[in-house]
């Protein structure tokens, strides 16, 4: 019974940390997220072209350019935007479903992506989710989401692609957002310019009232700290697990083969009180909890398990133990 306690705790320790995870990254990408990813680079292009939103991604699809990314906001309502991506491969935090991928901006068809805590009303005759955007009903396909971050979680993104119908939607509807490659090449930026009859530009700047006081310098040295002691909570608590196993061999009589075996059969009970918890955890943490340091929670799950391994057979099998 000590041992599944042992285990629950394990599984509890990967959920502490990928929490921790998540509340440091929430707070450390809150302006990128209230950004909807966009670099500090992304150029609000100002125009009052009549052109229609589809008919300007098929002429740009006719040039040559770098990697970009347009958002295009609407006026009447800026929690929507109407996004193409040409070979920037950037993803938001998503809580359910998927975000775009490559093919979505060559579809005929439109997708949406809503914000965790979006207004926008849905619908859901069956298991398919839609919203109705003017006259049209547009398939949700997942859903994002991301801490405190209000821009983010309020916002809908549908997608444009050259191979659509013409929509409702001109550049004098909309605000113009560009980032990518482009802007770093004159060559790109002034034909994308020049296509939607750029009159002028300026950095883009999100408004919210939390934007410019999000704190980071504090949150990381205490999160740096919680790391640390769920590292050696975990370190501890395989210990504990070993401290039956070990002393059932120290009361056993067994030699050569039988005692090598009763050792292997000692071993595979502690890795299955340990690595099961750490897989279940990870399995959950990666299911239900929006990280995007993956690199640092995979390190602490990687260093964990090493960990676990080696003092599992340095205890079993190298110490040496009185009769």
């Amino acid at each position: 019974m000590k041992k599944i306690i042992s285990s629950i705790v394990i599984f509890i320790i990967v959920l502490l940390a990928g929490t921790a995870i998540s509340k440091s990254d929430s707070v450390k990408y809150s302006n990128t997220m209230n950004r909807l990813g966009m670099s500090e680079n992304a150029t609000v292009l100002e125009t009052n072209s009549k052109k229609n939103l589809v008919t300007v991604i098929k002429d740009l699809n006719k040039k040559k350019l770098t990697s970009y990314q347009l958002i295009f906001f609407d006026k009447s309502n800026s929690d929507i935007g109407y996004i193409y991506n040409y070979k920037k491969n950037d993803r938001l935090p998503i809580t359910s479903g998927r975000y775009f991928s490559k093919s979505d901006f060559s579809s005929q068809i439109p997708f949406a992506v809503q914000g965790k805590t979006s207004e926008i009303e849905v619908y859901k005759p069956q298991s398919q989710s839609y919203i109705k955007v003017g006259q049209r009903y547009i398939s949700v396909i997942g859903n994002m989401g991301f801490g405190n971050s209000e821009l983010l979680n309020d916002q809908t993104l549908i997608s444009l692609s050259p191979n659509q119908p013409k929509s409702s939607k001109t550049l004098r509807n909309v605000v113009t957002v560009l980032d990518g490659k482009a802007i770093g090449s004159k060559e790109s930026y002034s034909a994308i310019k020049r296509t939607l009859h750029v009159r002028s530009t300026h950095k883009y700047s999100p408004q919210t009232d939390d934007f410019s006081a999000v704190k980071v310098e504090n949150n990381g040295e205490l999160y740096k700290v919680g790391m640390v002691l769920l590292f050696i909570l975990a370190i501890a608590v395989e210990s504990y697990i070993l401290v039956p196993l070990k002393y059932d061999l120290q009361r056993s009589n067994l030699t050569g083969d039988l005692k090598n075996n009763y050792r292997n059969g000692l071993l595979l009970r502690y890795l299955l009180y340990t690595l099961i918890p750490y897989l279940l955890g990870y399995v959950v943490v990666n299911w239900r909890i929006v990280i995007i340091s993956h690199t640092t929670f995979n390190m602490f799950m990687i260093g964990s398990v090493v960990l676990t391994i080696i003092i599992g057979l340095h205890q079993i099998f190298f110490v040496k133990r009185t009769e």
